[in-house]
């Protein structure tokens, strides 16, 4: 259903804002989170077996809160991006971004023409099946978030340049991949990987664009948001689950 961007409003605001990843697929996990008070939900389609199928039950399964849905996508494919959107996404992240030409492939594909390639389905889910089809056409650009996982090397080098690409409203690290293109895979406190993100935060934020981040359930998110994060991920459906359940085992075992 079509609605105004809760999360890009608040990050207009200059509020700070948590998320949470979705991996099980499942509308009804989804619907609870999104009444926990989550600013934003991201729908997993990298790494998760979840369809395009299960994203439109997940993504009508919020649409009775304010929290925004997101989709990582497989790829940065116009085909990919087409499908999240129609759907209702309200924000799509790419994953590993290396180059300015990638960022403008993303924000190409999520335009409508004459600005883009994304083509115009007036009778989408996005638009309210064509009863929203008009207001959706005229702010798509300012209501859409359009993201790039920061991921490799590469992509620190990067980021200057992709930051010069309009459309392009938000990085987001990828600390742990970050670790393996040097390969020091989940060493996130090693000197030469700690130096990495540095340079993510200081390019990025140099570069006018909102910074996000994966932090663990145990950190405090003051603690990013003062050194100038503006998005965090803290947990993820399946570790919410998974550490509950072992907690519940547990007390029952003493």
């Amino acid at each position: 259903m079509y609605r105004k961007n809760h999360l890009k409003n608040r990050l207009k605001a200059g509020q700070k804002c948590l998320g949470c990843w979705l991996f099980m697929g499942s509308p009804v996990v989804t619907e609870v989170l999104s009444l926990c008070g989550f600013d934003a939900l991201i729908i997993d389609h990298e790494h998760a077996p979840g369809s395009l199928e299960t994203a439109n039950h997940q993504l009508r399964a919020a649409s009775s809160t304010p929290t925004t849905m997101l989709v990582r996508l497989a790829a940065n494919e116009p085909h990919f991006i087409r499908h999240a959107l129609d759907a209702g996404a309200e924000g799509v992240i790419v994953a590993n971004m290396e180059s300015a030409d990638q960022a403008e492939a993303l924000v190409s594909a999520s335009t409508f023409p004459t600005s883009g390639i994304r083509g115009v389905h007036r009778l989408s889910r996005a638009m309210d099946w064509g009863m929203a089809a008009e207001e959706y056409c005229s702010n798509v650009r300012e209501n859409l978030l359009t993201v790039g996982l920061i991921e490799s090397v590469k992509g620190v080098e990067a980021i200057p340049d992709i930051c010069k690409i309009e459309g392009i409203d938000m990085l987001f690290l990828g600390a742990v991949d970050l670790s393996a293109s040097i390969g020091k895979l989940g060493r996130i406190d090693d000197p030469e990987v700690m130096e990495l993100i540095t340079e993510t935060e200081r390019r990025t934020l140099e570069g006018g664009k909102w910074l996000g981040r994966v932090i663990s359930p145990d950190h405090d998110p003051r603690l990013f948001f003062d050194r100038g994060y503006h998005f965090l991920t803290t947990a993820s459906d399946i570790v919410l689950l998974k550490e509950a359940a072992l907690k519940c085992v547990a007390t029952m075992n003493r």
